[in-house]
């Protein structure tokens, strides 16, 4: 039995002692193992944690979907309480992070940590390059080819490569594949190489359907044709099961409610899963 909890994400729950803000981080237990997948955006992961009775330092590993403040800057917090666990990140995790806001403006959108501070404040530090397996039943998986020509990542999201800005195409980013036997769930923070890249990818190394997909999509800055798209090619692989949050969009979410065939449900603050 697996159990996916929900530390942070942006809209409340059934739990009003917890904090709702924009962020994602999921507490993934299965293996006699405790797996962090991303941190949220500051010290309210740390509170909503304590409050659903999480320490840190109990936590054995942790695993970055990617960089962003709003998935990795709540680390900070989390190891001032403890966290010392075996660490995660995909290849170019330090790159600096911006926005591009136009008229030669830009907003820092990193994690807010040094690779020497990461470095100092957990147990182990790898960086992934394809697949990792963390337990017997929890995978990590990176490096996501483009074949699927309409996701295409927003102009807007660039980096600092020491010399001048470039458009990020987040090769940075990992999500976290559940083995449950005959199929497999996978965790995703932002999905920014495109959900059905990821998805496409794991589905061929695996060589094994999908039959849940649980976190963001990043279909908030989709326009209507590439999300209903991204929909019909998520059930034609057979996918029945979405837990979906975060950057998902709330337009994707309703039209996902109103299609029959797919059980939904939207992973607020303190929801859980449990898988098998």
């Amino acid at each position: 039995m697996i159990r996916i909890l929900t530390l942070m994400e942006n809209r409340m729950g059934e739990h009003k002692g917890l904090t709702a803000e924009h962020g994602l981080s999921f507490l993934i237990e299965g293996d006699g193992k405790r797996i962090l997948f991303d941190c949220g955006s500051g010290e309210n992961t740390l509170k909503n944690a304590v409050k659903l009775n999480v320490d840190p330092a109990s936590v054995d590993i942790l695993a970055f979907s990617h960089s962003h403040y709003d998935h990795a800057a709540g680390f900070l917090s989390l190891a001032e309480q403890g966290l010392r666990a075996e660490t995660y990140i995909g290849e170019g995790f330090f790159q600096e992070k911006y926005a591009d806001c136009g008229q030669g403006k830009y907003t820092y959108l990193g994690c807010g940590f040094s690779e020497a501070y990461l470095r100092d404040h957990v147990s182990s530090l790898t960086v992934n390059q394809g697949t990792v397996r963390l337990t017997d039943h929890c995978v990590l998986e990176t490096s996501f080819p483009r074949v699927h020509a309409f996701e295409q990542v927003p102009s807007r999201f660039v980096k600092w490569d020491g010399k001048e800005m470039a458009q990020d195409l987040f090769e940075d980013e990992q999500c976290l594949v559940l083995d449950l036997g005959e199929e497999i769930a996978v965790v995703v923070g932002c999905s920014h190489p495109g959900i059905l890249n990821m998805l496409s990818e794991v589905r061929r190394r695996w060589q094994k359907p999908i039959c849940a997909v649980l976190g963001g999509t990043h279909l908030v800055e989709a326009d209507e044709e590439r999300t209903r798209q991204t929909i019909r090619e998520m059930k034609a692989m057979g996918i029945r099961n979405l837990g979906l949050n975060h950057c998902s969009g709330a337009q994707a979410e309703e039209w996902i409610d109103q299609d029959e065939t797919v059980i939904h449900t939207h992973l607020s603050v303190g929801a859980c899963m449990f898988m098998e």
